[in-house]
């Protein structure tokens, strides 16, 4: 009799462990799939994080086709050079600005300025700036004749620091153009006190921009750098999901663990 009440005992201990060894088993198989579809999740928001991060935003110039006359730009003429916001040929929009010039005297020029305008996550090169700009020569470029495109840079007392010189006309070898043609430069650091910048363009200023060509056209100026709010959103994300996951993982198993014990 006692023999048999030792081996009833023991039988119910040899059911309760292979119970209690399924049951574990059960609930780690589900810990691990649980853990593993979180983390495949994480991954799919890393991996869509990669095109986001090249989203950029624009810094200025305002107003950078003209659409709003010529509220946003400073600008000059003098002798028989002339400018003016157009309707009649933009590259994109309604509106675009022109200068021009026929006399190779000196004493005839014009020129647009833009406002000074904050570099943002760009300030100190702490980020590349893209600069971009679309231009239309209309008549015959004279030799040695070039439209200066300026990208200006300045510290935080708007003292100028430095700039990008792009000129047009002889130097990209330019005349008589039927379209627009858009320049795009990439990968611009601003120095490193630089916290704005403007642009600027000029018709027969100095000997470095000779003009007596005629009318140019300028539309669509850009100034862009990296948004850091992708970085966040896409990086940071994914790397809280694992947090999670790592810590439901060892909470779930400990409750298992409590619940077996």
């Amino acid at each position: 009799m006692i023999l048999s009440v030792v081996a009833g005992i023991t039988t119910t201990n040899r059911t309760m462990k292979i119970g209690d060894n399924f049951m574990s088993k059960f609930i780690m198989m589900r810990i691990f799939h649980s853990f593993t579809l979180i983390w495949l999740a994480a991954l799919i928001l890393g991996t869509m994080a990669t095109p986001a991060i090249a989203k950029q935003i624009f810094l200025g110039p305002l107003d950078a086709g003209a659409e709003q006359q010529m509220d946003d730009w400073y600008h000059g003429t003098s002798g028989d050079a002339y400018q003016s916001f157009d309707d009649t040929d933009p590259a994109i929009g309604a509106h675009d600005f022109t200068l021009g010039n026929t006399n190779a005297d000196r004493g005839s020029h014009a020129d647009w300025r833009s406002q000074i305008f904050p570099l943002g996550p760009a300030v100190g090169g702490l980020k590349p700036i893209d600069f971009s700009f679309s231009y239309k020569l209309t008549d015959k470029v004279n030799d040695k004749d070039n439209i200066r495109v300026q990208l200006r840079f300045y510290d935080k007392a708007t003292n100028f620091l430095t700039q990008k010189e792009f000129l047009l006309g002889s130097a990209s070898q330019d005349s008589e153009m039927s379209a627009y043609k858009k320049i795009t430069v990439t990968d611009i650091r601003a120095p490193k006190r630089a916290q704005s910048a403007d642009v600027t363009f000029s018709a027969n200023f100095y000997k470095v921009d000779q003009w007596s060509s005629g009318t140019a056209r300028f539309d669509d100026f850009a100034v862009t750098t990296a948004s850091p709010f992708p970085f966040f959103k896409f990086t940071v994300v994914p790397a809280a999901l694992l947090l999670i996951a790592g810590l439901t993982a060892w909470f779930m198993r400990y409750q298992s663990q409590s619940k077996l014990g």
